[in-house]
């Protein structure tokens, strides 16, 4: 099996963020947390592995009226593509903690937010794809949001970034 690009990598990754939730009403202070990272944000990183470079990323999040965050997003990586990935993020009132649906390039998935302070934090790992095991964390603190994520492949090649995004 040919080495994937590492685009193909990246929205891999990207996608281990967030299966389908239902979706659940939240309190004021859990909305006004998610709201308060609406609006556009950019980000670049240094991509380890088979094929390091630099990947820089843009991500755009808007509330909507029951009090969940979209997102849609974009990076490039040295020349060598595009990746594109987009999701959902709320807090779930029933069993008190956040939620996160995300797709790219076909690939969904799920995953359960921790507040931890004044941030919130969602983990994924040992997600097996068609393209390996990945995993990835995003944490959205504050004025900054970083975006971290490995790709082991099938052949145990592994890329890794980190991404740290500021508001644009």
């Amino acid at each position: 099996m040919p080495h994937l690009n590492l685009i193909q990598r990246l929205a891999v990754a990207l996608a281990v963020l967030a299966l389908p939730v239902a979706p659940a009403l939240a309190g004021p202070a859990e909305n006004a947390l998610l709201a308060g990272y609406a609006g556009e944000w950019t980000g670049t990183g240094q991509v380890t592995g088979p094929d390091a470079g630099t990947v820089v990323c843009r991500i755009s999040f808007k509330p909507t009226a029951a009090g969940k965050l979209t997102y849609n997003g974009r990076c490039s990586y040295s020349g060598q593509g595009t990746a594109s990935f987009r999701g959902t993020m709320f807090y779930n009132d029933a069993a008190r903690r956040y939620e996160a649906s995300s797709s790219a390039q076909g690939v969904s998935t799920s995953t359960i937010g921790k507040k931890q302070g004044g941030s919130i934090v969602f983990a994924a790992s040992g997600m097996d794809t068609r393209y390996g095991s990945a995993s990835s964390v995003m944490t959205l603190a504050g004025n900054a949001i970083r975006l971290s994520f490995k790709l082991v492949d099938k052949e145990g090649a592994t890329t890794a970034s980190s991404i740290s995004f500021s508001r644009s």
